[in-house]
């Protein structure tokens, strides 16, 4: 026996969508954070203000900072920045971070998963949407060559 249909439905379409939004919010957050960690300029954070952040789910609390950034040729200095990431505790040191430039508002620490993790997760959002829209337009078009419904 060979199946003629997908089993793809306009009913499917919310969860298509929602796919789709998470992936392309997932990767709208992640990519930028990639190519600063891969092409931006080096430097160190230092933070100046942080805040602690309510527990997550398995009750560890982070800090959030905001504080200075330097450049580690000392060509420029961005105070009053925030960094992408949290920290366990309130950092005691200066941290390893990159810019995209002199006029960045965010510094990016040098952890790779801070931007592989949500780009993995955007793939995987996709993955539902893809096979759902491929396997639609191949009914459709099954549909119209032989006209008749599948």
């Amino acid at each position: 026996m060979t199946r003629t249909n997908s089993g793809v439905r306009w009913i499917h379409a919310i969860p298509i969508a929602i796919g789709l939004a998470v992936g392309i919010f997932m990767w709208h957050a992640a990519v930028p954070r990639l190519i600063t960690q891969l092409t931006g300029v080096d430097g160190a954070f230092t933070a100046e203000r942080c805040v602690w952040g309510e527990p997550g789910s398995a009750g560890d609390r982070t800090v959030t900072c905001a504080g200075s950034f330097t450049a580690a040729d000392g060509s420029f200095t961005l105070p009053g920045i925030g960094i992408y990431g949290d920290f366990d505790d309130r950092p005691a040191a200066p941290v390893a971070a990159r810019v995209s430039g002199p006029g960045a508002d965010h510094a990016v620490q040098m952890s790779l998963l801070t931007s592989l993790a949500p780009i993995g997760l955007g793939l995987t959002a996709f993955v539902f949407p893809a096979w759902a829209l491929t396997a639609a337009t191949r009914d459709a078009l099954t549909r119209r060559r032989t006209g008749r419904p599948t």
